[in-house]
C-alpha cells in the first residue's frame, strides 16, 4: 500500500470538510465526491508520526457520524484501515505485542505470515466494513496505536522540548512558552535546531515575546529587567498565541517559521492580518453583507435600549445588534442606530 504525502492528505481532508455540509442536506454530488475522496484514503496508507502532524485522526472520525449513511460507513471504513496501518508499522518497529509482551522485531511478521497475512486482511476489506469489536468505527478504542491517532497536536506530542530563554520576569517568560508551543505545533524539526528552513520555536518565541515587549511592554528597551507588563502587552500576547496555535491557519505559522514574517513585523500586524485565507474571505463577505444591510437600513434584528446616547440630536431612542466581525479572541462589534433622527456609528 503506498503512503500518502501530507499534501495530499491535508487536501483530501480540507475536500471532505468543505462538501460535508452540502452531503448532509441531500447534496448528492457533494455525498459522491466526500465517497471518491474516502475510498482513495482507504487505499492509501499512512503513519503515527503523518497523523499527528496533521491531526487527521480526528477529523477523519467526525465523519463517522456524518448524516449520510454512506459517507458515514465509508468513513468507518476509512479508519479503520488507518488503525491497521498504525499497528503494522508498530508491529515492523518491534513494538509491544498485542498480548502485552515484547517480542523482536520479526515476530510479528512471522505470525502475520503464519496466519495468512492476518493483519494486512481488513486493509483488503476495509470499504466493505469495519472490523468486529470497534465501536462505532471510532478511533477511541483500547490500544496505544489507536490513541495516537486521536491525539491532538501539541509542542509535547510532536517530540519537541519547549524551553525558550528565560528573561527573569515571571510573566514575559510564560508569554514566551506560549508563544514557542504555539510554533511547535506541527513542528517537525529533528530537535532545537530542527531543519535547515525552519527556525527553533524556542528560539523565535523568545525573540517574538522580546520584540513585543519592546513595542507595547512599557519598560523601554526591554532586556532582563522586572517590570511589570502593559495590558495592551497582554492582549496582544493572548492574539498571537490565538493565531499561531490555529489549526486553519498554517500558513502563518509557516511564514514566520520560515522567516518570512519577522518578529518585528509579526508583532504590528493586527487580528485581521494574521487571520487565514479563510477566515478573511469571511470577514470581507460580512463586510459586504454589512454595507448592503446599512444601506437598507434593516434593523430587523435589532433591540430597543436606552443605554447610548446620540451624539447628534442628544436622545436615547436606540436600536443596537451585534456581530463578531473580528476574529473569536476579540470583542464583538455593536452597531447602533438612533430612533429619532437616524444617526448610525458602531463600537467595539
Amino acid at each position: 500500500m503506498d503512503l500518502i504525502s501530507e499534501s495530499d492528505l491535508n487536501t483530501c481532508l480540507k475536500t471532505l470538510e468543505s462538501s460535508s455540509q452540502g452531503a448532509a442536506d441531500g447534496d448528492k454530488a457533494e455525498e459522491a465526491r466526500m465517497l471518491d475522496v474516502l475510498k482513495q484514503l482507504q487505499r492509501r496508507g499512512v503513519t503515527a508520526d503523518l497523523l499527528k502532524r496533521t491531526n487527521a485522526g480526528k477529523r477523519l472520525n467526525k465523519f463517522c457520524k456524518h448524516a449520510s449513511d454512506a459517507v458515514s460507513k465509508s468513513a468507518k471504513a476509512a479508519v479503520e484501515a488507518w488503525k491497521q496501518c498504525v499497528k503494522k508499522e508498530t508491529a515492523d518497529g518491534g513494538d509491544t505485542a498485542e498480548g502485552g509482551a515484547s517480542q523482536p522485531a520479526k515476530a510479528p511478521m512471522a505470525n502475520d505470515s503464519a496466519a495468512g497475512g492476518r493483519e494486512g486482511q481488513p486493509l483488503a476489506g476495509a470499504s466493505a466494513a469495519p472490523a468486529s469489536g470497534t465501536s462505532g468505527g471510532g478511533l477511541r478504542s483500547a490500544g496505544s496505536s489507536q490513541q495516537l491517532l486521536t491525539r491532538q497536536p501539541s509542542a509535547s506530542s510532536s517530540g519537541f522540548s519547549v524551553d525558550p530563554p528565560r528573561c527573569g520576569n515571571e510573566t514575559r517568560d510564560k508569554v514566551r512558552s506560549m508563544l514557542a508551543e504555539a510554533l511547535a505545533v506541527g513542528y517537525v524539526g529533528g530537535g532545537d535546531t530542527g531543519p535547515s528552513s525552519l527556525q527553533s520555536p524556542n528560539q523565535l518565541g523568545a525573540a517574538i515575546e522580546e520584540a513585543l515587549y519592546d513595542l507595547m511592554g512599557g519598560g523601554g528597551g526591554g532586556g532582563g529587567g522586572r517590570e511589570a507588563v502593559s495590558a495592551e502587552y497582554k492582549a496582544k500576547a493572548r492574539s498571537l498565541c490565538f493565531n499561531l496555535k490555529d489549526a486553519k491557519n498554517p500558513d502563518l505559522r509557516e511564514r514566520v517559521l520560515s522567516g518570512s514574517v519577522p518578529p518585528e513585523t509579526l508583532v504590528r500586524l493586527s487580528a485581521e492580518e494574521m487571520a487565514s485565507d479563510e477566515q478573511k474571505k469571511k470577514n470581507r463577505e460580512l463586510k459586504e453583507w454589512l454595507a448592503k444591510e446599512a444601506v437598507r437600513g434593516a434593523t430587523t434584528n435589532a433591540a430597543t435600549t436606552d443605554m447610548f446616547q446620540c451624539g447628534r440630536c442628544k436622545q436615547r431612542k436606540c436600536t443596537y445588534y451585534q456581530l463578531q466581525t473580528r476574529s473569536a479572541d476579540e470583542p464583538m462589534t455593536t452597531f447602533v442606530t438612533c430612533t429619532n433622527c437616524g444617526q448610525r456609528w458602531k463600537f467595539c
